[in-house]
């Protein structure tokens, strides 16, 4: 059947001291080094636009892994993307409509260092390098927190405003904190979106739900092998109970 990785990443740079979510954090270092080793194996870093038409063609067989970025911090832009580039890779950032140029206010009394987020001319730039944008709301709430209207609202003006914001399609989405419900996933099918990614771990495959497609969370506190092993083997979706030959 055929299948594609999606990875997901959201810090890239230093580990900071203390803090609650250091998995989150990958290092620029360990990140150019996870994409060397994809390339040395015949690999591909694509968007996930691209993950997709590989599912619908029935060419995911084992050479394009997606890459997706959390959140819109800007060390997406100034850490990722040159290595992104030095390796011929493509990747997704989902981003937060209502906070660009900000920060990550979602984390605000949480214990969480204060990051900045792109701006609209990063954004610009990321875009202008051959990379994407998808949507992850106006805001960043807990979708299943909301009532209907300020779900719809979430998850729709985010696609109206970056799509307004930067001339582009914006067709994916990820839903904040990976809080999702039957009614989240149905709000955004009906809002438009082709697919939607979860923090659910395994691969994606032909036969799952494109609005709730699970991925693999790069950990930062994991070394290269594991990285591979989530890669490049059916480790993931064996550990989570995902069979190989589940339709």
């Amino acid at each position: 059947m055929p299948r594609v990785p999606i990875l997901s990443y959201h810090h890239v740079g230093p580990r900071p001291a203390g803090t609650r979510f250091a998995s989150l954090h990958v290092t620029p270092g360990q990140l150019d080094r996870q994409l060397w080793a994809l390339r040395r194996l015949g690999m591909r870093g694509i968007s996930l636009s691209d993950g997709l038409a590989q599912l619908r063609n029935g060419c995911g067989r084992g050479h394009e892994v997606v890459l997706t970025f959390d959140d819109g911090y800007r060390n997406t832009l100034t850490a990722a993307l040159p290595i992104l580039r030095r390796h011929g890779f493509r990747a997704t950032c989902f981003l937060v409509s209502g906070l660009i140029g900000g920060h990550n206010g979602w984390d605000d009394g949480l214990g969480v260092g204060r990051t900045d987020l792109m701006s609209g001319a990063d954004v610009q730039a990321w875009l202008a390098a051959g990379m994407e944008i998808g949507s992850h709301s106006c805001t960043h709430p807990r979708l299943p927190a909301l009532d209907e209207a300020a779900c719809t609202h979430e998850i729709f003006e985010s696609r109206a405003a970056l799509q307004k914001m930067f001339g582009v399609i914006v067709d994916h989405f990820a839903y904040p904190f990976g809080d999702f419900t039957p009614a989240t996933v149905d709000l955004v099918r009906r809002c438009g979106y082709a697919s939607a990614v979860t923090t659910k771990p395994g691969t994606a495959r032909a036969s799952d739900d494109v609005h709730r497609l699970p991925r693999l969370l790069v950990d930062g506190e994991r070394g290269l092998g594991r990285f591979l092993l989530q890669v490049g083997t059916p480790y993931e979706d064996l550990r989570h109970g995902r069979g190989l030959f589940t339709e």
